[in-house]
């Protein structure tokens, strides 16, 4: 599989992110609120927003930095075809690869499940 994360696999225009929002199920756990919907393409997409109340530049960068190596490592769980928005909840404290790994592929698990019924 190809470990890449290529400008196909992301989430670019409003309107994408207006959509997600508008149709897409949320999933949550203690660190991101994950809205997510089905797309038409064979492609899983990713989008990051993260909010000025999360912390300074520096703070948001590195979040979005982990999150899309945890979503290239991890794309494999998903089946394909699925639009992600994933927005970071105000208590998340730990910003390490390993501690937001591990519950980013419980919430990928529940996404298949859910979408794909």
């Amino acid at each position: 599989m190809d470990q890449r994360f290529t400008k196909k696999e992301r989430l670019q225009k409003r309107k994408e992110f207006q959509r997600v929002f508008d149709k897409g199920k949320v999933f949550s756990n203690d660190q991101t609120t994950i809205y997510a919907l089905l797309n038409d393409d064979s492609v899983s997409r990713l989008g990051l927003v993260v909010g000025r109340k999360f912390g300074n530049a520096p703070r948001r960068n590195r979040f979005k930095r982990i999150f899309r190596e945890a979503y290239r490592l991890n794309k494999g769980l998903l089946e394909n075809g699925i639009d992600l928005i994933i927005i970071p909840r105000s208590g998340l404290t730990d910003l390490s690869l390993t501690a937001i790994e591990d519950k980013f592929k419980k919430v990928l698990t529940q996404i298949n499940e859910q979408l794909r019924k």
